[in-house]
């Protein structure tokens, strides 16, 4: 907790200690397959009920991009080489309207798109 999270508690009347528990974030693991992989399928169905309510914050969705991102450069990375990023369940709509979101969200030109775009081999 840094000094001034901890004057801030403080002038609240709140302890140091209740403020850092509560910036804590729960993880809970994923269960493991025998061959090491992850069962993703409650992860996966949750964020799907979360599309259908509607319920989340825009800093909330922008947390969960940012984490799906980040997931699919590495595994990507891992594999050495562009994985299918999106299953046949999501619109061309969709798929182009978080595209466009992505793009201007990194400040990036028709120029360095069509660079990185050459860089990537479409795998099926």
């Amino acid at each position: 907790m840094s000094s001034s999270d901890r004057l801030r508690a403080k002038r609240s009347g709140e302890s140091a200690v209740a403020s850092a528990e509560a910036d804590r974030t729960v993880v809970t693991p994923l269960p493991a397959a025998d061959d090491g992989s992850y069962d993703v399928t409650g992860v996966v169905a949750t964020l799907e009920q979360l599309v259908e309510s509607g319920a989340l914050t825009p800093e909330q969705v922008r947390a969960i991009v940012s984490a799906a991102t980040r997931l699919y450069a590495a595994a990507s990375a891992r594999a050495g080489q562009e994985l299918p990023p999106l299953g046949p369940e999501v619109s061309t709509t969709d798929a182009v309207t978080l595209a466009c979101a992505l793009v201007r969200s990194q400040d990036l030109t028709p120029f360095e798109m069509a660079v990185w775009f050459s860089r990537g081999q479409r795998v099926e």
